[in-house]
């Protein structure tokens, strides 16, 4: 039986969790976490990066600060978090500029450095690359060669700002060049009003801010595209060349680079044009100059760059992650009533922990705008790690509604969309059918659950298990629901399966479950307890790829044979 709690002691509670939360959500929306992906397969630096439909190209850039540049493309995906080798640029470079115009990547200017710092190469070149057909084409050359330069787009034009010529230490170039894609023509707009050589711009509401550089390394300067004249605003803390910037929430991320008497460093370092002012933010996990940064669905990916300048190029891929926390404002998981009358006790207060819209910082009052990010979250439970619905109604992948966890099996994969316990479900044929997922857990590291519907099945089947792990449900020889996750071998605990005496394979529709606190395991069958044992010490690790359908092994005799529809994988161990 729940435990009634007052209505003083439930607003007191209240008061003190949206006290901290509001501490915590401060935290995580300003600062950020960095974490890290998986290297790029070509070690680089002073590369360049841009997205086309949240798929990311690595292009160019040199294996070394005075190696040959490279003609390389390789295609991260975020999702996946893998990576893919495409089509070689035509021409090898370095120290260039990379812009996106209606889905085609632009290849502007750029050098070859591989002879030293005072025999520079400058370029004029452009290429078009199409990433729908993995091919590149030549367009009409830039009026001046230019290396080390940056550029940006606005208005469907192309803006290349700063650089040098073929000795880019001995003057920079001061003319502003547009680019336009549709008639493959350039135009002259105000010249520069200081030497921005290794630099880096960016785009906040239709204006464009340099950022650093050699000899001016504080230096910002915005450029105002409809009155064509450049002002000056507020310097950068940290004085700063070769680095790399990306916009998120209307504020500019200057990441890394080299700090002029500082060396290589790992600073991050936001910009808002709003208020004309700086703060930092978390350091990049790798020191690094010559990065290149891209933003896709509220992350910032920093690849490649040099650690020292006479090592090598990095294949270093690390992610910062800007996006906002769920306005999860109660803390139970998940968004609902509760949150909305936490949400009206600030209306029209400057409330950090309500105040989510716009995203990422809010606007300093919360209104509607705040409101209409929390209706985007309504009902949605945030314990959940993944949930595959398994409401597809043909093709070979299943798709997780939660992070992109998606589960891959063969193409004739038996879908019945009206024929589900929730929505749609998948028939298994109990032979060769199951999905792979893409879903990765350690039972070793933190509580979580596991919970699906099935309906069939028979002794000895799986229903959800781990690659070379254990099988997380399944069905025993009597055809009871059961676990093999237990307690590692060599523990004080023999590493015993979990069995109960609740028959799931008598072809009745059953939502079966397991959930660990991090001390026992419990077992249910249509949400009512049906097994646990005492406290261990833990469960044995393991970090294989999760299994819908067959056993950890793909053992013969394991695949299931029957329906199973929406399966959830939580957090936390849960009561259902």
């Amino acid at each position: 039986m729940k435990k009634k709690i007052s209505t003083t002691s439930r607003k007191a509670g209240a008061l003190v969790l949206v006290l901290a939360l509001g501490l915590a959500s401060v935290s995580l929306a300003e600062e950020g976490i960095w974490t890290t992906k998986t290297d790029m397969p070509t070690g680089r630096w002073a590369l360049c990066t841009s997205v086309v439909d949240g798929t990311i190209y690595a292009i160019g850039g040199a294996s070394s600060y005075s190696s040959k540049p490279l003609r390389t493309v390789e295609e991260y995906d975020p999702a996946t978090d893998s990576w893919t080798t495409r089509s070689g640029m035509p021409t090898a470079r370095m120290g260039f500029s990379t812009s996106v115009v209606n889905g085609k990547i632009y290849a502007m200017g750029g050098g070859d450095m591989s002879g030293g710092a005072s025999a520079i190469k400058a370029f004029s070149t452009v290429e078009e690359y199409d990433p729908a057909t993995d091919t590149w084409t030549t367009k009409s050359e830039m009026p001046t060669a230019r290396f080390a330069h940056s550029a940006n787009v606005l208005d469907g034009r192309i803006y290349v700002i700063g650089g040098g010529p073929s000795c880019p230490w001995c003057g920079a170039i001061l003319t502003l060049e547009v680019y336009e894609p549709a008639t493959d023509t350039w135009t002259w707009k105000a010249d520069i009003p200081r030497a921005i050589i290794s630099a880096s711009t960016s785009v906040v509401d239709g204006k464009i801010y340099a950022i650093g550089g050699e000899g001016t390394a504080r230096r910002v300067d915005e450029y105002d595209p409809v009155a064509d004249t450049w002002t000056r605003k507020a310097d950068m803390p940290t004085p700063t060349t070769d680095l790399s910037t990306s916009v998120a929430g209307g504020k500019i991320y200057a990441i890394g680079g080299d700090g002029t008497g500082t060396g290589i460093v790992a600073t991050v370092e936001v910009y808002d044009p709003g208020t004309d002012t700086w703060t930092t933010a978390p350091d990049m996990p790798t020191a690094r100059t010559g990065v290149s940064t891209s933003m896709v669905n509220g992350k910032i990916y920093a690849i490649g760059g040099l650690a020292s300048w006479g090592g090598t190029g990095l294949r270093t891929v690390e992610e910062y992650d800007l996006t906002p926390p769920p306005p999860d404002y109660s803390g139970n998981g998940l968004v609902d009533f509760a949150d909305m009358c936490i949400l009206a006790k600030h209306w029209h207060a400057n409330d950090p922990l309500c105040d989510i819209g716009p995203w990422p910082f809010g606007d300093g009052i919360v209104d509607f705008r705040d409101l209409a990010v929390l209706s985007e979250y309504w009902l949605a439970d945030l314990r959940l790690l993944a949930h595959w619905k398994l409401d597809e109604t043909e093709g070979a992948v299943a798709l997780d509604s939660i992070g992109g966890k998606d589960g891959y099996g063969t193409p004739d994969l038996l879908w019945r969309p009206e024929g589900g316990k929730v929505g749609g479900a998948l028939e298994l044929d109990g032979v060769d059918d199951f999905l792979f997922t893409t879903f990765t857990l350690n039972p070793a590291d933190a509580s979580f659950s596991v919970f699906a519907w099935v309906k069939g099945g028979a002794a000895g089947q799986v229903i959800v298990s781990q690659a070379t792990g254990a099988d997380w449900l399944c069905a025993d020889p009597s055809g009871n629901l059961m676990t093999s996750l237990s307690a590692p071998a060599g523990s004080r605990f023999l590493p015993k399966p979990l069995v109960s005496e609740s028959a799931i394979t008598d072809g009745e529709w059953r939502r079966v479950g397991f959930t660990w606190d991090g001390s026992a395991r419990v077992l249910y069958v249509d949400d009512i307890e049906v097994a646990t044992d005492m406290p261990l010490l833990g469960l044995a690790e393991s970090d294989g790829n999760l299994y819908i359908g067959v056993g950890s092994n793909l053992e013969a005799g394991s695949h299931w044979f029957g329906l199973i529809d929406d399966v959830r994988i939580y957090d936390r161990a849960i009561q259902p």
